[in-house]
């Protein structure tokens, strides 16, 4: 403080020492308490300490133990309702403590005691340890100042950061780092049980640059499953543009802003005529749950197909189109309204060979024959990836849209996964079969991460919808998103990631055929630019389950992220940010080729 010529110090509140002592505060012990849960203000001895609020003394003591509180004052105080909740003043002087008794009242502003000298607070320098509470657990006075490292997040909630009143500008949360052992603990707790995690011991992940995420430890990993993170983890221009037009305005769309009309602009651009009537949403399961409403209103009708093993989200309008869903482990089968039509898979599917085409279009007018309700859509993607990276059979979209339009029903095709260039050939997926939908749905690109989503539409479909009930999204469409949706579109134009797409995603499925030579086990390997299923198979009929759950494993240890899918879990799927470049697709073939040796010797 001398040499900086400081006032006060401030020791963090959640920040994680080593220096207490004692077996409680062992540090090998994954209950060592390590965590402190108040603030240090470091000042000269005998140096003033006020009462911050209202209230009066709950207690007080001399803990004259070495390293712990020394002269040490609680004070108990009231919320507005009426509900108790506490102060703690540590490390103090003993003159502080004569005149007091319990029950005495206070006043915010009064002085209620002076900062000991090393000798009287045990062995600390002199500042008050200055500690909130709203619950003393039965412990009274010796409630903990220093959590346990597997309770800090409980400790956190009781014990919050007493910043509520300190109110230093810069903040005083360390919130020091706990185990991902202890994660998960908590995580148990807190969260639903039916929150998955990655991977057979889950990692904790802390950052992520380009194509790679990193873990707490510092190890990095070369990340081929998010598709989220389109144009790369932590894009500095992405983030600068959110970060910029929060700093100046972040509010809904009753008001004129620029940013969404260029974007809306920008976006409707990208696809054909007559789709040009924009809806910006938050996730691909909001867009699909809009689609849906769409449809209802255009059609009058409730009637929609789906191919099996498709999802299109976790609303409840869309798990009832969601075959992967309904049909899969908790589903309810398959709703009233909802018709259930084969995948066109041309690697294991029963539609092969000559006469396919045909025998597909007549089992799919059946499906529309038999729905028990009208109907009003038709859902697909261009490629199936909850099925396992299915490219559609050729000739199959353009068959089924004009079944569905003869119908008197409307093509959607579901962009959320492999839109925005990522199939390179084309900018959407359903640009490689040569058809054009009525209502594109997206997500998962467009925002790099942001909650951003969108609905398309023609502007017939948009004025039907148009009935007098207002359509409003809270968050949809605001300027933060608006402008982090046009510099991730930005990205992949100037960066010319959709060519990247095509080139690196030729390059890796080029690298795969070529191991499948001399590793029998690749099946087939399928998709378009960097969308890309490899499908593992013991024989022709036997899916290689457990070794794509090896595969994972080993490829995980060695430093890559993959996934799986596929009704048998058999399949990788290949969906990395589009910035991945040759030498991250040599490091991936060559985990690859070990992994495969490793799980199938």
């Amino acid at each position: 403080m001398a040499q900086v010529d400081a006032q006060v110090s401030i020791g963090y509140y959640c920040e994680e020492r080593n220096v207490y002592q004692g077996e409680a505060f062992n540090i090998k012990s994954p209950s060592a308490r390590t965590f402190h849960l108040g603030v240090d203000l470091g000042m000269p001895a005998g140096s003033a300490v006020y009462a911050p609020l209202d209230g009066e003394v709950y207690a007080f003591n001399d803990n004259n133990t070495y390293l712990d509180y020394g002269p040490v004052i609680m004070l108990q105080h009231l919320t507005d309702t009426g509900i108790p909740f506490w102060t703690l003043y540590g490390h103090l002087s003993r003159t502080s403590l004569l005149p007091l008794t319990v029950g005495m009242k206070i006043k915010a502003g009064d002085q209620i005691a002076t900062m000991g000298v090393e000798a009287e607070n045990v062995g600390w320098p002199p500042h008050t340890h200055f500690q909130l509470l709203t619950d003393l657990c039965g412990m009274g006075i010796d409630v903990h100042g220093v959590a346990p490292r597997d309770e800090v997040s409980l400790w956190r909630s009781i014990s919050p950061n007493p910043n509520l009143i300190l109110r230093i500008k810069e903040g005083a949360d360390a919130h020091g780092k706990v185990s991902p052992e202890v994660i998960r603990n908590q995580r148990n707790t807190v969260l639903s049980q039916n929150l998955s995690l990655n991977f057979r011991t889950p990692l904790q992940i802390v950052k992520g640059d380009g194509a790679y995420l990193f873990d707490q430890t510092g190890k990095k990993y070369l990340d081929l499953v998010n598709n989220v993170a389109h144009v790369g983890h932590g894009h500095p221009r992405v983030v600068a543009a959110g970060a910029n037009q929060m700093a100046t305005l972040n509010t809904n769309t009753r008001y004129l802003h620029q940013n969404i009309v260029e974007y809306g602009r920008a976006l409707t651009n990208t696809l054909p005529d007559p789709l040009s009537v924009i809806f910006f949403v938050n996730s691909g399961s909001e867009a699909n749950d809009l689609a849906i409403r769409l449809a209802h209103a255009y059609t009058k009708r409730k009637g929609m197909i789906a191919l099996k093993h498709g999802y299109h989200g976790h609303t409840q309008s869309v798990v009832e189109i969601s075959p992967y869903k309904f049909l899969g482990k908790g589903g309810a089968g398959t709703p009233a309204h909802v018709g259930v039509a084969e995948l066109p898979d041309p690697f294991r599917g029963q539609y092969r060979g000559a006469g396919a085409g045909a025998k597909y279009a007549a089992d799919f007018a059946n499906v529309i024959s038999n729905l028990k309700e009208p109907l009003a859509a038709f859902f697909c993607e261009g490629i199936v990836s909850t099925g396992g990276q299915i490219r559609l059979a050729e000739g199959f979209l353009t068959s089924a849209f004009a079944q569905v339009r003869a119908a008197g029903g409307i093509c959607i095709s579901d962009e959320v996964q492999i839109g925005l260039g990522r199939v390179g050939e084309k900018f959407w997926g359903f640009e490689l079969h040569g058809v054009v939908p009525d209502i594109v749905t997206m997500g998962k690109p467009l925002g790099n991460g942001h909650p951003l989503a969108a609905v398309v539409t023609t502007p017939e479909i948009a004025a039907a919808f148009h009935n007098g009930m207002e359509y409003f999204n809270t968050f949809g469409g605001n300027p933060v998103s608006a402008a982090i949706g046009q510099a991730v579109l930005d990205v992949v134009q100037d960066e010319n990631l959709q060519a990247n797409a095509i080139e690196i995603g030729r390059y890796l499925s080029n690298g795969v055929k070529e191991l499948s030579k001399s590793h029998p086990i690749i099946g087939d390997v399928r998709g378009s630019g960097l969308f890309i299923g490899v499908e593992l198979m013991r024989d022709e009929n036997t899916p290689a389950t457990a070794e794509m759950a090896d595969l994972i494993e080993y490829a995980k240890n060695a430093g890559v992220f993959l996934s799986c899918d596929g009704p048998d879990n058999n399949i990788l799927k290949i969906k990395p940010p589009m910035i991945i470049n040759r030498q991250d697709v040599d490091f991936f073939l060559n985990v690859f080729d070990a992994g495969i040796k490793a799980v199938t010797k």
